[in-house]
C-alpha cells in the first residue's frame, strides 16, 4: 500500500474525522499514520499540561518505559532498539526522568504492551507518573507496531498510535514516538526527529554533514574535497545552502537533500555567506562583498539581482531574522568593534543592542521572539550570551576557559547547538535554553564547527 505523498488519507471514527497527510514518502518512508480508536476519544476528552517546560525550577518528569515487545518474538531486535532510542530521546531532553524495566515492580517486568487499567496501581510504589508500552515487529522490509502511553497517577490511557513504515526507517520512527510522548505531557511538540547541518574535516577536507538530535544517523552532505562552510537550512528543511571554494571563489551553493543535487546561487567576486531565509521563505539576506567590506544583501525568491541593504565604510555580517519577518539582527562593526545590531526591515532603521564587551558576533534570533543569542568575547575566550531583543536585559551561558560561540536555535528554541574546544578540539555541543544539559553531539575522529539546526520535520 503506498500513498501518494499529496494525498490527504480520511479516516472516521463514530462521526470525529481524522485527516492525515503523508509528506515526502519517499524521504519518510512512513506508509500509515492511524489512531486507536479508544486512545483517540481519551486523548481528546481532555487537555492537560502535566509538565509546564517553562517553568525555570523544572523537576524532570519521571516516566517508565517499558521493555518493547515483538508479537511472536520474532526480530525482537528492531523493538528494543526503538525502545533504546526513545528512551535515549527523553532522557537527553532534560524534560524527563527514565525509568527502565530493571527497576519495575516485579510483577510488571513481564513483557507486554498492553496493559489493563486495573494493573495500573502495581506502579504506585515506584514514584513514576506515566507508563510508555510498545510492540514492533518486521514482515520482509516492512515494519509495523503501536505504542500506549498510560497515566499512572489517574490511572487512565493517555494516547495510542499505531506505525506501518519501512524497516529501515525504525530510527525515525522512535523519533516519532519520542515527539509524541512530550506533546502529550508537555503540550509542546518534540524536536528529535529534526538534524543539525555542521561542518567537518574528519576527512582532510571541510565538508557538511548532517547529525540528528541524539547524536546518531551522521552522514556526509557534501563530497567535493574543497572547502565548504557556514551551511544554512532553507525555510522547509528540504535544502542546505553552504559557502564552497569548489570554483576558487567563496560562492553560495544550495544542496537539494533529496536528490543530492547542488547548483551556484550566487558567484560575485569575494565573499557570498551566511544565508538567512526569511520566514515566510519567500526572501533570503545574505553577506557579500562591496567596496571591499562587507554588507547584507536582499534576494527575493525567483529575483534576479540582489538589492544592497546595508552602506558605507563599516562592515555586516550575520544576518538573522526575527520570528515575525519584520526585522532582523546581524553584527557591524560600525562603532569601531563588533556589536550586535537589529534593523527594522521595513523602514531599514538600526538600533544597537550590545555595549557590554568589545567583541560581540553570531546573533541568531530565537523562535520564539524572546531572545537573541550571541557570542562575545570575555577574558580572551569566547562564551555565548542571550539578549532580550529590545537590549533591555543581558545574561551569560556558558563559563569556561575555552571557546563556545556559533549558536544555532533549535526551532521550539528550547535548546541551542553550539561549538566548543572545551576538550581540545572543537565539536558540536547541545545544551538547554538555561545552560543546563550540556552535551557532546559529535564524537569522531576530526573537528566539527558551524552548526546549524534545522526546522519541523513535517
Amino acid at each position: 500500500m503506498v500513498y501518494d505523498s499529496h494525498t490527504p488519507r480520511r479516516y472516521d471514527y463514530g462521526g470525529v474525522t481524522i485527516i492525515t497527510k503523508i509528506t515526502n514518502c519517499k524521504k519518510l518512508l512512513i506508509l500509515a499514520f492511524f489512531l486507536f480508536l479508544s486512545l483517540f476519544y481519551a486523548s481528546i476528552s481532555e487537555t492537560k499540561i502535566y509538565l509546564n517546560i517553562y517553568n525555570p525550577n523544572l523537576v524532570p518528569f519521571p516516566i517508565a518505559v517499558a521493555d518493547f515487545t515483538s508479537p511472536r518474538r520474532i526480530n525482537g531486535d528492531i523493538a528494543n532498539n526503538i525502545q533504546q532510542v526513545l528512551s535515549n530521546d527523553l532522557n537527553i531532553s532534560g524534560l524527563f526522568r527514565v525509568v527502565r524495566s530493571k527497576d519495575f515492580p516485579v510483577k510488571m517486568q513481564k513483557g507486554s504492551s498492553l496493559i489493563e487499567l486495573q494493573e495500573l496501581g502495581n506502579w504506585d510504589d515506584l514514584g513514576v507518573d506515566a507508563l510508555l508500552t510498545g510492540s514492533f515487529s518486521v514482515s520482509g522490509d516492512l515494519l509495523a507496531g503501536a505504542f500506549q502511553l498510560y497515566d499512572l497517577v489517574e490511572k487512565k490511557y493517555l494516547r495510542g498510535m499505531r506505525y506501518e513504515g519501512k524497516k529501515q526507517d525504525w530510527r525515525h520512527i522512535a523519533h516519532r514516538i519520542a515527539n509524541e510522548v512530550v506533546k502529550q505531557i508537555t503540550g509542546s511538540s518534540g524536536i528529535f526527529d529534526t538534524r543539525i547541518a555542521f561542518v567537518s574535516n574528519r576527512t582532510g577536507n571541510k565538508e557538511i554533514y548532517l547529525i540528528d538530535f541524539d547524536g546518531g544517523n551522521f552522514r556526509q552532505i557534501t563530497h567535493n574535497g574543497s572547502i565548504n562552510i557556514l551551511p544554512r537550512w532553507n525555510t522547509e528543511g528540504n535544502k542546505l545552502f553552504f559557502t564552497s571554494f569548489m570554483k576558487r571563489n567563496p560562492d553560495l551553493y544550495a544542496i537539494d537533500l533529496s536528490t543530492k543535487k547542488n547548483y551556484r546561487i550566487s558567484s560575485q567576486e569575494g565573499i557570498n555567506a551566511s544565508p538567512a531565509w526569511s520566514p515566510d521563505g519567500e526572501k533570503m539576506i545574505l553577506m557579500q562583498k562591496h567596496n571591499d567590506r562587507s554588507h547584507l544583501f536582499l534576494m527575493r525568491l525567483g529575483g534576479k539581482k540582489p538589492v544592497q541593504l546595508t552602506w558605507g565604510p563599516a562592515n555586516y555580517t550575520s544576518p538573522s531574522w526575527s520570528p515575525d519577518g519584520k526585522q532582523i539582527t546581524f553584527v557591524s562593526d560600525q562603532s569601531g568593534t563588533p556589536q550586535v545590531y537589529t534593523m527594522d526591515f521595513g523602514s531599514k532603521e538600526m538600533r544597537r543592542l550590545t555595549y557590554e564587551g568589545s567583541y560581540n558576533v553570531s546573533p541568531v534570533w530565537s523562535p520564539k521572539n524572546d531572545w537573541i543569542a550571541f557570542c562575545s568575547r570575555v577574558e580572551g575566550f569566547f562564551e555565548i550570551f542571550f539578549i532580550t531583543p529590545d537590549g533591555s536585559h543581558m545574561r551569560q551561558l556558558t563559563f569556561s576557559a575555552f571557546n563556545n560561540e556559533e549558536p544555532s536555535w533549535s526551532p521550539d528554541g528550547r535548546y541551542l547547538a553550539f561549538t566548543s574546544n572545551r576538550e581540545g578540539k572543537s565539536f558540536i555541543y547541545i545544551m538547554n535554553v538555561n545552560g543546563n544539559y550540556q552535551r557532546k553531539l559529535t564524537i569522531f575522529e576530526g573537528e566539527a564547527m558551524n552548526p546549524s539546526w534545522g526546522p519541523y520535520v513535517n
